[in-house]
């Protein structure tokens, strides 16, 4: 005989249903847009990585729809689903910092920006000295970012285990 789950483990269950039912639509809405719009500039790595996204917000709602089941396994799939989203960002932003190329990044400069840098005074050479800085700073604080949401996400998943696993055999 299983005994009936506490207020805490049926607030834990209902809690974490919520959370990845929100995240999982965000991600894989979200994703979706930006692989569509990525499509449409031609931008075939965008399209690739937002699909991987998507196709990761598609995973924690499936794992969602086991837990909603009775299915424990479902956790499984949310903890997976998280650190797939933050492995895919990161060899995304490692990629591009290590892409960095300050000629082609020059050389995008339309004529509308160059008349704005002159209207502030500033020459493309004053640009130099910042560009890497702020390229390499942009994308560390992605990978930041995506290891403390996605990460702390997959934690949070993860450590609630106990709780849902007790209020799902006892339904």
């Amino acid at each position: 005989m299983t005994k009936p789950p506490d207020a805490t483990e049926k607030t834990a269950l209902r809690r974490l249903l919520f959370i990845s039912g929100m995240h999982g639509r965000g991600v894989t809405l979200l994703a979706g847009v930006c692989t569509l719009l990525s499509f449409a500039f031609g931008e075939w790595v965008g399209v690739m990585v937002g699909a991987l996204i998507a196709a990761c917000g598609l995973m924690e709602l499936r794992g969602r729809a086991r837990l909603l089941r009775g299915d424990s396994e479902g956790l499984g799939w949310l903890v997976r689903a998280e650190l797939l989203i933050l492995a895919i960002i990161w060899v995304y932003a490692l990629e591009n910092m290590l892409a960095y190329d300050e000629a082609t990044m020059l050389a995008g400069l339309t004529p509308e920006m160059k008349t704005t840098l002159d209207q502030a005074g500033l020459s493309v050479d004053d640009l130099r000295p910042m560009m890497k800085p702020v390229y390499y700073g942009f994308y560390l604080t992605v990978m930041g970012v995506t290891l403390v949401f996605q990460g702390g996400l997959a934690f949070y998943y993860w450590k609630c285990r106990r709780a849902v696993k007790a209020a799902l055999s006892a339904r």
